[in-house]
């Protein structure tokens, strides 16, 4: 373990991961994070400074000196050549720094997520609400066309009625199932009109259409108040000004006319979302803290 640390850190310092002038984490602070005990820790920055790759500051901590590397090529293969080549000359094995590189690679590398449902329009609409939850831009599909080819680090994420058909034909281990809004999370905070009123409902989506005039019909609202539109047909504005609501997902809302105030409603749980964001935080903490 001792020998794998040191070995990240020196690979850290080649590849400018840890700059020149960087303050490395205090000795407990570092072994409490690796659970390693702190004697440890001290042998490696002794081991690192004796070496030339860190200066200690009495009072300050330890830090990263300014390693002055050959002028690689302008390619990849040009600057992992230049840092084996200055590993060799610090004493280490070619074995070490293959292992380093590649535990170092494998840290670093960052999730993906692909949203899949069999309502492609639908899967745009769970990409972009999760995607604007997370800070990401998300990839999705429907099933028909979504790929077979998936890598180690892509995530399928699909509504939880679908999950397991899903993962199970794209051969993929590594899933999650969304978790939609029930009747009840939807409709609160909302008040019935004490009169008749006519919504319009706006989608891409054949699935959120549909649901959503049964949902509306199970609330006691006739067929005859409640307008179904799909943007992608010709005139789908026309008439919705007469509308007293105007109801639209999140892609569908940035399309209709300012002017007409529309409400956005979205269908993925707040549970979930904060589990994907605790999720992403999590990650890209780990990438940071990684050597």
């Amino acid at each position: 373990m001792r020998e794998q640390l040191s070995a990240q850190l020196i690979l850290g310092i080649l590849s400018r991961r840890l700059a020149p002038g960087e303050r490395l984490p205090s000795i407990r602070e570092l072994g409490r994070r690796l659970k390693l005990h702190p004697n440890t820790i001290s042998a490696i920055y002794q081991d690192l400074e004796k070496r030339g790759w860190v200066i200690r500051r009495r009072g300050s901590g330890v830090f990263i000196r300014d390693v002055q590397m050959p002028e690689p090529a302008r390619s990849i293969e040009g600057f992992v050549s230049a840092c084996v080549e200055e590993g060799l000359v610090r004493g280490f094995s070619l074995e070490a720094l293959q292992s380093a590189f590649g535990t170092a690679t494998q840290g670093s590398r960052t999730l993906e997520f692909l949203v899949v449902d069999p309502d492609p329009d639908l899967a745009r609409i769970l990409a972009v609400e999760i995607g604007e939850a997370i800070g990401l831009t998300l990839t999705f599909s429907g099933l028909d066309d979504a790929p077979t080819n998936l890598t180690a680090d892509t995530c399928v994420l699909a509504n939880e009625a679908h999950v397991l058909r899903i993962s199970k034909l794209l051969g993929s281990e590594n899933w999650r199932a969304i978790h939609l809004k029930s009747m009840q999370d939807m409709l609160r905070g909302q008040q019935r009109p004490t009169s008749a009123v006519l919504i319009a409902v706006v989608s891409h989506s054949e699935s959120i259409r549909h649901w959503a005039s049964t949902l509306l019909s199970s609330l006691g609202f006739p067929a005859d108040c409640v307008v179904l539109r799909d943007p992608r047909l010709v005139h789908w504005q026309d008439g919705l000004q007469s509308c007293d609501i105007v109801a639209a997902d999140v892609v569908a809302a940035a399309e209709i006319s300012r002017r007409l105030r529309p409400t956005i409603f979205r269908i993925v749980s707040d549970e979930f979302l904060a589990q994907m964001r605790q999720d992403v935080t999590a990650q890209k903490l780990s990438q940071r803290s990684a050597p």
